[in-house]
């Protein structure tokens, strides 16, 4: 991502701006003009929509207009915004272009936190940046450097450590371990406890054993079981609650949920001005999960969902969903009508033109076949993105698919590729396990966090699953990018071009 500011006519400034904007809180199109802001909206406005599309330079610029015109809560508020954003970015994100001493100020603090930096570092910044609007925001980042855990400190990890979730318990476990053995001797040790003989058994043992902080359980259903208990452990869950049921006082739920992958494709599909879509899903809970996460943040952002199919899991030939969505059935039907005139026309498939977006809700299984039919029907060139899942097979026929993973997965340069150089040795072999590892290790801190009452609401972590957030419903949710794949072809092409 560059930080090179981009230069906009007022009318696609402003049409970006509307897109920015939930679709209930503004006229229904061309019907009436906008409601009228305040000034301090706009430039609100106008700070998210430089950072999307990466006119860092431009955002700071717009927040150091906020710090003048705004007071009291309002200005917090906006310095919380900015903090957020700015741990949105990719570790890839080139900060060269920022001069301006606050702006850069901004820029290092947000450094020292992804890094764990010593206290030593956070004194050294205070020096060079006095009175720094920026110096509220690391009061939970020195709360963990500075209080280092008490030797008795140890987490308990209540995981499935035999039966069929085995594979996925101990991938976790790693994570954890790789965690803990990177925290220094002051950081809480582990305690791991198998809840393939009962979940039960599991939380007297962790216990009596004098465990001070849980991580786990993993099964939602043993989530559920668990937030019924009266655990009085500050505990990080590694899965959801039912949308309706919030988690009570200490747990707090985070997992790898695919509406956080659907999420991320809508906003990657926003910031692209991408604005018209349709979903294809696979049927069941996952599938619609995912297609729900996807079109509430897509219309959210200003988009419109034009049309969704579903398959069910076993299918094989997605050739009728496929000319529905695209509009190909339409186009066939009117050839065939022509034909019985006596008028001759090649009879070809042809998108319809007013489609920017394809989502798939699928499985790795089910894109492999996807894809190269979607490029039969001629529809390869519309921008289509699919949930993490899609490519663990390989990328050996999804050339140019777009995936939204954990930097752990996707990141190929900056901190967390070195790390996984680093952690070579213990990082699983497939890629649903190595996702299971980074989630383990997420926890670990996690955990610490908790335990130190340093876990803030809407501040943001850097971590191996995603940049991590404790949002309103009291759980963890990944915000995540999303990157194209390359195929063994498209590699070749780009090494021969120099890209």
């Amino acid at each position: 991502m560059s930080s090179k500011p981009l230069m906009l006519s007022r009318a696609v400034f402003t049409a970006l701006l509307l897109a920015l904007l939930p679709q209930a809180a503004r006229a229904q199109e061309g019907s009436r003009a906008p409601e009228p802001v305040g000034i301090e909206a706009e430039l609100a406005q106008r700070a998210e929509a430089q950072f999307v599309l990466g006119d860092v330079v431009g955002a700071l610029g717009t927040h150091a207009l906020l710090e003048g015109a705004l007071t009291g809560s309002a200005r917090s508020a906006s310095r919380d915004a900015l903090w957020r954003a700015l741990n949105a970015l990719p570790s890839s994100t080139d900060f060269s272009a920022v001069t301006e001493p606050v702006a850069q100020g901004w820029v290092e603090l947000m450094q020292l936190t992804r890094s764990a930096a010593p206290l030593a570092a956070y004194e050294s910044w205070r020096q060079r940046h006095p009175d720094h609007p920026g110096e509220s925001q690391i009061a939970a980042g020195l709360a963990a450097v500075v209080t280092p855990a008490a030797s008795g400190q140890r987490v308990a990890l209540l995981l499935p450590l035999t039966g069929p979730l085995a594979a996925a318990g101990k991938a976790i476990q790693a994570g954890v371990e790789a965690a803990r053995s990177r925290a220094g001797s002051q950081a809480p040790g582990i305690l791991a406890f198998d809840t393939g003989n009962g979940l039960d058994a599991a939380i007297s043992a962790a216990v009596a054993q004098g465990a001070t902080a849980v991580i786990g359980p993993l099964r939602k259903e043993d989530v559920a079981l668990f937030a019924g208990q009266s655990v009085a452990l500050p505990t990080i869950a590694l899965n959801y609650l039912d949308a309706d049921r919030a988690p009570p006082a200490g747990l707090t739920p985070f997992g790898l949920a695919p509406e956080d992958e659907a999420r991320a494709a809508a906003n990657h599909a926003v910031g692209r001005s991408l604005l018209r879509a349709v979903v294809l899903s696979q049927e069941g809970d996952w599938g619609s999960r995912a297609a729900a996460a996807f079109k509430a943040q897509f219309e959210l952002r200003g988009g419109i969902v034009l049309g969704a199919e579903s398959y069910a899991a076993q299918t094989v030939d997605f050739t009728k969903q496929l000319k529905r969505l695209l509009g190909i059935s339409y186009s066939e039907t009117r050839g065939e009508k022509l034909a019985a005139t006596g008028i001759k026309a090649e009879l070809q498939p042809v998108p319809r033109g007013d489609l920017d977006v394809v989502f798939l809700a699928a499985r790795s299984a089910q894109v492999k076949l996807i894809w190269p039919q979607m490029r039969y029907l001629r529809a390869g060139r519309i921008a289509t993105y699919a949930t993490a899942t899609a490519a663990d097979a390989g990328n050996k026929d999804l050339g140019q698919l777009h995936v939204c993973d954990a930097p752990w997965r996707i990141e190929t340069r900056g901190q967390i590729a070195a790390l996984r150089g680093e952690l070579a040795t213990v990082n699983p072999r497939t890629a649903d396990t190595q996702r299971l590892f980074a989630l383990g290790f997420d926890a670990y801190e996690l955990a610490r966090r908790v335990s130190a009452n340093a876990l803030l609401p809407a501040e943001t972590m850097s971590g191996l699953t995603g940049a991590l957030v404790l949002e309103a419903d009291g759980a963890v949710h990944r915000h995540l990018d999303c990157a194209p794949l390359y195929s063994p072809r498209d590699a070749a092409v780009a090494n021969d071009t120099g890209e």
